[in-house]
C-alpha cells in the first residue's frame, strides 16, 4: 500500500463491512459499478458510502476507474474478505483473510506490534493511531471502527470494547454536606426560688438574628409567666 491513509468517516466497522458486501452483490467484484448500484444493496445511506470511499480507496479495498471517475471496483482480497464475512463473520479464516490484507501496510503493522508489546488500551491508541497513519481529522465514530476492524482482523483483546476498563460513574448526587447549625443557650434562674433552668436552643442558619431574637424573647416571657404563677 502507498499514499495516503484516511480512517472511516461516521460509520462503525460492521456499517464498513455491510458496504463492502453491497460492492460484492452490486458486481464490484467483476467490473466498475457506480455508488447508486451499491446504495441499492446497502442499508447505509449513499451520502456515507460516498465519504467513505476515500478510506476504501487509501487502503484498496477498491479502486476508482480511470475512465469513469465514480466508478469502483473491489480488489481481490476485498472481495474474498467480503464474501467469507458473509458467510461466516465470526470465523478464524475470515479473520485472517482481513489481517493478511491489513499487513501490506508496514506502517500499521509496526504500530499493531506496539499495541501488543507495551499493551496499549482502547483510550491510547485512540490518541496515538492519527498521529501514525496521519489522517489527524478522523472522527471518533470512525476512528473505533478502524481500531474495531484492527482487534477484529488481529485479535487483540485490550482493544476490544468489551475489555475497556469501566470507569466508575460519576457520582449524580451529591453528598449533603453537614449543615452548620449555630447553637445558641438561653440561660434564666429564678432570683429567690427554685432551681436553675437551662434552655438549649438549636438554631438554623436560614433563621434570621431578628427571629431568633424573638424567639428568645417568647421563651423568657413564657418562663416568667410560668414563676409568676408558681
Amino acid at each position: 500500500m502507498s499514499g495516503p491513509r484516511f480512517f472511516p468517516r461516521r460509520l462503525s466497522f460492521p456499517k464498513l463491512c455491510d458496504v463492502l458486501l453491497a460492492y460484492l452483490n452490486a458486481g464490484a467484484d467483476r467490473e466498475y459499478v457506480g455508488i447508486s448500484d451499491v446504495v441499492n444493496r446497502s442499508n447505509v445511506s449513499l451520502h456515507n458510502i460516498s465519504r467513505n470511499n476515500n478510506f476504501l480507496k487509501s487502503w484498496n479495498f477498491v479502486k476508482e476507474s480511470e475512465q469513469e471517475p465514480g466508478k469502483y471496483m473491489l480488489s481481490r482480497e476485498a472481495a474474498e474478505f467480503a464474501y467469507a464475512y458473509r458467510i461466516d463473520p465470526r470465523g478464524e479464516r475470515t479473520r485472517e483473510m482481513l489481517r493478511k490484507f491489513l499487513s501490506n501496510d508496514e506502517v500499521l503493522m509496526k504500530f499493531v506490534e506496539r499495541i501488543k508489546n507495551e499493551d496499549l488500551d482502547r483510550d491510547a491508541v485512540l490518541v496515538e493511531l492519527p498521529r501514525v497513519v496521519g489522517d489527524l481529522r478522523a472522527d471518533k465514530v470512525g476512528l473505533n471502527a478502524f481500531i474495531d476492524m484492527i482487534s477484529y482482523a488481529f485479535q487483540i483483546e485490550s482493544l476490544s470494547a468489551s475489555a475497556r476498563t469501566a470507569k466508575p460513574p460519576r457520582e449524580l448526587r451529591r453528598k449533603a454536606k453537614p449543615r452548620k447549625e449555630a447553637q445558641a443557650t438561653v440561660r434564666s434562674e429564678a432570683l429567690s426560688f427554685g432551681p436553675s433552668i437551662s434552655l438549649n436552643l438549636t438554631i438554623s442558619p436560614d433563621i434570621s438574628p431578628e427571629k431568633l431574637k424573638a424567639y428568645i424573647k417568647a421563651l423568657l416571657e413564657a418562663y416568667d409567666e410560668y414563676n409568676k404563677e408558681r
